[in-house]
């Protein structure tokens, strides 16, 4: 007990002889609590990481909608050149074909362009911030969970515009199917937009690529 007590007594001594390192101490140990939050919002929680990961369901769902709306196209067709009234197709068909076929070809063009200038990781990453968020992705915390949240908004519309233009080659065979009728025509630019939606399929890869690299860039900015 004497022991312990003249522990005590010579710490408040050194502490009354030299009061700025007590206040030093005291300051590091705040300034060490102070980055504990920041260590936490450079981080992407795990329950927030598993709910961004989930929006590319969304993307899947319009994707699978998009997909099956181009088999639809071609029975569409199929049941109405059935019909005698839309066998022998209209008379300035062959004109209506040229012009279908030139609006195909742009489309394809206007996809390319799209896909390289808004699609690419950079293009993704440089414009989220201009992006509105998701509504499911609202409830983010910290900047890095934010910036997030921006990246996965992005491209998730603009995965949905760039089907919508895909989508666009198949309407323009059907137009092509039902105009003619152009049979080959409708099998040609069904299946040219079918292949570039099986491409185009919001895999869980090119979502996660995109989250590893904001999680670098907040690492490197910390």
């Amino acid at each position: 007990e004497f022991s312990a007590a003249g522990s005590r007594g010579a710490s408040h001594f050194a502490l009354r002889q030299n009061p700025g390192k007590a206040c030093l101490s005291a300051r590091q140990a705040d300034s060490e609590c102070d980055k504990r939050p920041q260590v936490v919002d450079a981080m992407i929680r795990p329950e927030y990481r598993k709910l961004l990961t989930d929006q590319r369901g969304a993307a899947v769902i319009l994707w699978s909608c998009f997909t099956i709306a181009i088999v639809l196209y071609v029975v569409i067709a199929r049941n109405v050149l059935a019909t005698p009234r839309f066998a022998h197709g209209f008379s300035q068909a062959e004109s209506v074909r040229i012009g279908l076929w030139i609006l195909a070809l742009v489309d394809f063009g206007y996809y390319v362009y799209w896909k390289i200038r808004y699609l690419s990781s950079t293009a993704v990453l440089a414009d989220a911030k201009s992006t509105k968020l998701l509504r499911a992705l609202e409830k983010h915390q910290g900047p890095m969970e934010e910036r997030a949240a921006a990246v996965v908004s992005t491209y998730v519309t603009r995965k949905t515009v760039l089907f919508a233009i895909i989508e666009a080659i198949a309407v323009y065979g059907l137009l092509l199917g039902l105009a003619g009728p152009y049979p080959l025509d409708l099998y040609l630019l069904s299946a040219v937009s079918w292949l570039l939606l099986t491409l185009e399929f919001p895999s869980e890869r090119s979502l996660e690529g995109l989250l590893r690299k904001v999680e670098g860039t907040g690492a490197s900015a910390q």
